[in-house]
């Protein structure tokens, strides 16, 4: 069985409270995983999901040289129980007035028992300096059957993420979420991602073609897929 990308949601933030709802994809169903990336636009700012259902891939600060392209990025997952639309909260530990927006892609094919994370430790850079690419470390899975994922945040919005990344073979990526904000300091986040075999991941870069050159994070983790031993013929 392979990881196969189900939809995306739309992005929602808001720069005046500690707490914003994100709307899964409405055609999410039971047991697809559910990827959550949420971006606040200060630095050390814990952010936390709306419950115990929810399990942490990555949350760091990408510490930059303009102060205003300054973020924290967490990206958590879940596996869905409901079909459908539906609203998630998520929250930060201070009311910050600043940026605080998220989006959740959905994803169908992965093991349906324990964690969908590959064993190989999540990969990030973060690049500080103001420019026009999220810089990726290279990455092994360890499943031989997976879906590579490539996370970008900048710091600014009026972005557009590239359909192809510098290298594009094993996985040759699709971009998955490309959304933005002007509210606050502004934002964007763009995910792309494709099938691995296990094979080594060499360093990438990704676009975004920045009206003004910003600051990013930039991390990489795969999802691994649901083993043949697993699946369960009716």
């Amino acid at each position: 069985m392979i990881v196969t990308f189900r939809a995306a949601g739309s992005g929602a933030g808001n720069a005046t409270v500690a707490t914003q709802a994100i709307a899964q994809p409405a055609t999410t169903q039971i047991n697809d995983i559910l990827i959550a990336v949420v971006i606040n636009k200060a630095l050390t700012n814990v952010m936390s999901p709306p419950d115990a259902t929810w399990f942490s891939i990555y949350q760091a600060d990408g510490d930059c040289t303009v102060v205003a392209d300054d973020h924290r990025v967490a990206i958590w997952w879940k596996r869905a129980t409901a079909n459908g639309a539906a609203n998630h909260t998520f929250t930060k530990a201070t009311d910050d007035n600043v940026l605080f927006y998220g989006a959740i892609i959905a994803y169908s094919g992965c093991i349906s028992r324990g964690s969908p994370i590959d064993a190989t430790a999540v990969g990030a850079t973060v690049t500080a300096a103001a420019g026009s690419n999220g810089n990726f470390p290279a990455f092994d899975p360890t499943a031989t059957e997976n879906e590579t994922v490539f996370v970008c945040v900048t710091g600014n919005d009026l972005t557009t993420f590239a359909a192809a990344m510098s290298s594009d073979t094993n996985p040759d990526c699709t971009t998955r979420l490309d959304v933005e904000t002007s509210t606050g300091t502004d934002c964007s986040i763009g995910i792309t991602s494709g099938r691995n075999d296990g094979s080594n991941i060499a360093a990438r870069t990704w676009g975004y073609a920045p009206t003004t050159t910003c600051g990013n994070s930039a991390i990489v983790f795969a999802l691994v897929a649901e083993s043949r031993q697993f699946i369960t013929h009716h």
